[in-house]
């Protein structure tokens, strides 16, 4: 697993387990993070962290297996 540092926040890129067949994919690339932000019944908010650094975000099925981190901030 590569470990890259933004802002003094470590975050892991294990890659994320797809719902649909159970597969591990991307790991090491980049690494798929829950948030707190319920978008419906069956989708919610999470952001991408790529190992260079770059932050997105998206909506996606629960389902996903992404990675959970608890911060308090």
């Amino acid at each position: 697993m590569s470990i890259s540092e933004r802002n003094n926040l470590l975050l892991p890129a294990p890659g994320y387990r797809d719902y649909s067949n159970g597969q591990l994919d991307r790991q090491t690339s980049y690494g798929r993070y829950w948030t707190s932000a319920a978008y419906s019944a069956t989708n919610a908010r999470y952001f991408n962290y790529y190992s260079s650094g770059t932050t997105t975000t998206n909506t996606g099925i629960v389902g996903y297996g992404f990675t959970l981190r608890c911060i308090k901030i």
